[in-house]
């Protein structure tokens, strides 16, 4: 576990997925920069950043994202022991298709039980 406070990282799933739906999606920049820290935090390092990801992501039409639910993905498999390290590639594949909620949401499942949360 980690020397933040849970609450600071664990977050609603459904009430996320919710917001950025209603907000065409302008919610999961807040989601996204939230996980950043969340993922910060649990490597110990100031790994991700949200202004670089933003605007790799605006230069490349939204490519480096792909990229970056990857390394995510495969970091919280790497800080946690008990991830099966195929979620990384379903996780990839999952992004390629375009339903990064889906995505954002199995990280974050990640998150909430690293932190000591076990709700959705």
């Amino acid at each position: 576990m980690n020397d933040a406070q849970p609450s600071e990282h664990v977050r609603n799933i459904a009430l996320d997925i919710i917001l950025t739906l209603v907000t065409c999606g302008l919610f999961n920049l807040y989601v996204q920069q939230r996980q950043m820290r969340a993922v910060n935090a649990m490597l110990k390092e100031q790994k991700y950043s949200f202004l670089s990801w933003c605007l790799l992501t605006l230069i490349t039409c939204g490519i480096y994202h792909i990229y970056h639910e990857y390394r995510m993905s495969s970091d919280i498999a790497t800080v946690m022991s008990d991830v099966n390290p195929n979620d990384t590639i379903l996780c990839l594949v999952i992004s390629l298709v375009g339903l990064f909620l889906v995505t954002d949401a199995i990280q974050q499942t990640h998150i909430n039980r690293y932190f000591g949360s076990t709700k959705l």
